[in-house]
């Protein structure tokens, strides 16, 4: 489990989701931010009632999806918000410079880079490094 401890707990649980959600959710042929993970979120508060802490649990990631996606469908998130978002001098970092998503199996498979509901790649990037 994180164990997350400060004043503004609120906002660092609330921070973690764009976390969860890039590695956790991919588009499938329903939905496009579909959880392919389960969590589980144990609050703790004070005996005055403030929320002081947090753990969060994930379990059930769906492996498949790492190896296959069907037509219509993309893998976990983070894979395209990487190709779309991270800098020249990230890519290099990463060893990713050079490389386009149309160059790896485990994006190009299925034959669908986009989301539908208009949520923009390098924008959910931004988000997954501010926190």
């Amino acid at each position: 489990p994180s164990w997350i401890l400060g004043s503004d707990i609120e906002v660092k649980i609330l921070e973690a989701n764009p976390i969860l959600e890039a590695f956790g959710n991919a588009r499938t042929v329903r939905n496009d931010n579909s959880s392919r993970f389960g969590k589980y979120i144990e609050l703790f508060f004070s005996q005055k009632g403030s929320l002081i802490g947090a753990t969060i649990e994930t379990y059930l990631l769906e492996k498949v999806r790492l190896i296959h996606c069907e037509e219509g469908e993309r893998n976990y998130h983070i894979f395209y918000e990487i190709m779309d978002g991270a800098s020249e001098d990230e890519l290099k970092e990463y060893l990713l410079d050079g490389y386009e998503k149309e160059d790896f199996k485990i994006i190009n498979q299925s034959g669908t880079m986009d989301r539908r509901d208009c949520v923009d790649d390098q924008e959910e990037f931004d988000n997954l490094i501010e926190c």
